[in-house]
C-alpha cells in the first residue's frame, strides 16, 4: 500500500434505538479497499485519534471510527492527561453487548461502502475493544496497540471473566503491540495472551518494543517514540495489505 489522497466526513449510524456518530476517513478515489473499524482511547474522538484514522486511510483503507461513548457523552473530545479520570469514568460505562453492537454497526457501514475485507485497529482502551470484538465478530484481521485490562476484571469490558478467556472465539489474524516499559501491561500479562493465542491455534504476532512506554504511537506526546511508531505502522500496513 502506498500513501493515497483521502477525504473525511462524519456520519450517523443507527445502533439499536440510538444514533452514534462516527468519523470516516477514506481514499478520495473510488476503488476496492479494505475496511477498518478504529477503537479510540479513553480520550474519545480526540484530534490524535482522528489523525491516526487519517493515516490509516492513506494506506488505502476505508476507516470508520465510532463514538464509543455516545450513550453517555456524545462526541466527547477530552484533553490529554488532564481529563484522564473522566476518560476512565467513561470507559467504565462501556458494556460488552453495547460495544459489540457499535462495532457491528460500523461493519455494516463498511459493507455498505463495499469494503473488500473487515478489520479492526484499536488504541489502548480501544485496543481492548478491538480484541473483544475479534472474539465476537467476523474480523479478518485485528491490531491492538497496548490494550489494557485483557487479563484481569478491573473494568466492565473485562467481566464477568477476563477478556483473554474469550480468545477461542477469534477467527482472524491478530497483531498486538506493546511497550516493554508500559506499567499498565506487564510481561506476565503479555505471556498470558501469548499462551492463550497459541493454545487456540490463532494466527498472531505480539510485538514488544523495548524500552517504549505506553502510548508510544502518537506524535505530540511525551510518550511518542518515532522509531518504534514507524516500525509499527509498517507492520500494520503489512497486516492490512
Amino acid at each position: 500500500m502506498s500513501d493515497v489522497a483521502i477525504v473525511t466526513e462524519w456520519v450517523d449510524l443507527k445502533v439499536g434505538e440510538s444514533v452514534m456518530s462516527a468519523y470516516v476517513a477514506r481514499p478520495a478515489e473510488p476503488g476496492a479497499y479494505p475496511g477498518v473499524v478504529v477503537g479510540h482511547e479513553i480520550y474519545g474522538l480526540h484530534a490524535t485519534a482522528r489523525a491516526a484514522a487519517d493515516r490509516l486511510a492513506t494506506l488505502g483503507v476505508i476507516v470508520v471510527m465510532p463514538d464509543l461513548f455516545h450513550r453517555v457523552a456524545p462526541r466527547a473530545e477530552l484533553e490529554l492527561h488532564v481529563d484522564r479520570d473522566r476518560g476512565l469514568e467513561l470507559l467504565r460505562t462501556l458494556e460488552r453487548p453495547e460495544v459489540v453492537d457499535d462495532v457491528a454497526a460500523c461493519l455494516d457501514e463498511l459493507r455498505r461502502r463495499n469494503a473488500v475485507s473487515l478489520n479492526m485497529v484499536g488504541f489502548s482502551a480501544g485496543g481492548h475493544v478491538a480484541y473483544y470484538a475479534a472474539t465476537q465478530l467476523p474480523l479478518a484481521a485485528t491490531a491492538a496497540f497496548y490494550p489494557g485490562w485483557l487479563t484481569n476484571t478491573d473494568i466492565p469490558l473485562s467481566t464477568p471473566e477476563p477478556t483473554v478467556e474469550a480468545t477461542p472465539g477469534i477467527t482472524g489474524r491478530i497483531l498486538l503491540f506493546f511497550g516493554g516499559e508500559d506499567p499498565l501491561i506487564d510481561a506476565e500479562a503479555r505471556d498470558e495472551l501469548e499462551e492463550a493465542l497459541s493454545a487456540n491455534g490463532i494466527q498472531h504476532d505480539i510485538v514488544v518494543y523495548d524500552p517504549a512506554p505506553h502510548g508510544f504511537l502518537f506524535p505530540g506526546r511525551d510518550s511518542y517514540r518515532p522509531e518504534f511508531a514507524e516500525d509499527a505502522w509498517s507492520k500494520l500496513a503489512d497486516l492490512l495489505r
